[in-house]
């Protein structure tokens, strides 16, 4: 998977800074975004974010996609998603709030109502 995602980068070079001024590109080159996005994998995995979220004693909750991911292949994006299954079912303070269709690139985007409607549950405010 790292391969496949440096490759993705490396060909999204070139365009990348076109897409900065619009707000859909961060300032890196295409090296530093795919060493964040292969970071990012692996302090998701569960073995390593499962004992931070084991942790938690507030209440939290998750909106969770349901979209493929850019540059997903097969069920990689499912397989992260089981793992939030096994945290919820060990820390009762952490619930999910909504599954969206989209995926977590556009969460805020498209399902901001979803969002807003998890921190009112978290807040107790009716909506």
């Amino acid at each position: 998977m790292e391969r496949r995602i440096r490759k993705l980068f490396k060909r999204m070079g070139w365009f990348l800074p076109l897409l900065r001024p619009t707000g859909l590109a961060p300032r890196m080159a295409a090296g530093q975004q795919a060493d964040s996005n292969i970071e990012l994998g692996r302090i998701s995995r569960e073995r390593e974010l499962g004992p931070v979220l084991d942790a938690i004693e507030v209440p939290a909750r998750y909106v969770l996609g349901s979209g493929t991911s850019f540059g997903s292949k097969g069920d990689e994006q499912d397989r992260v998603r089981a793992a939030v299954g096994a945290v919820i079912a060990r820390n009762p303070n952490i619930e999910v709030s909504a599954k969206v269709a989209s995926n977590h690139g556009a969460i805020l985007r498209k399902d901001f109502r979803a969002v807003a409607d998890a921190v009112r549950e978290v807040a107790g405010t009716p909506r």
